[in-house]
């Protein structure tokens, strides 16, 4: 946890906790890259800049799932593995893009 910050009345205020996106270097380097990407005065110091942030990007691998993609993954597993059928088209489709079918 970190310190709070102190004010100038004498109190204590507490510092801004960063986001997610911020404390993770992947999210950062995409960030990165689109605000070079869309950057209308592009210059060789940017362009290193970008291929700093793929390097990153690229060694870092793909990204985790997202928790609403990891859930519906898991809850279909669960189903499949009771020997139940996927319950919508949705799930049909997931079930399909797992399994390789």
């Amino acid at each position: 946890m970190t310190a709070p910050e102190r004010s100038t009345e004498g109190g204590s205020t507490p510092r801004r906790r960063r986001s997610p996106a911020e404390r993770d270097p992947l999210a950062a380097a995409w960030r990165v890259i689109d605000a070079l990407w869309h950057d209308e005065s592009f210059d060789p110091r940017r362009a290193q800049a970008i291929i700093a942030a793929l390097r990153l990007v690229f060694a870092a691998g793909s990204a985790p799932l997202d928790r609403d993609r990891a859930l519906r993954e898991a809850e279909l597993l669960g189903l499949l593995m009771h020997g139940l059928e996927p319950r919508d088209e949705e799930e049909w489709a997931l079930a399909r893009e797992l399994m390789g079918g």
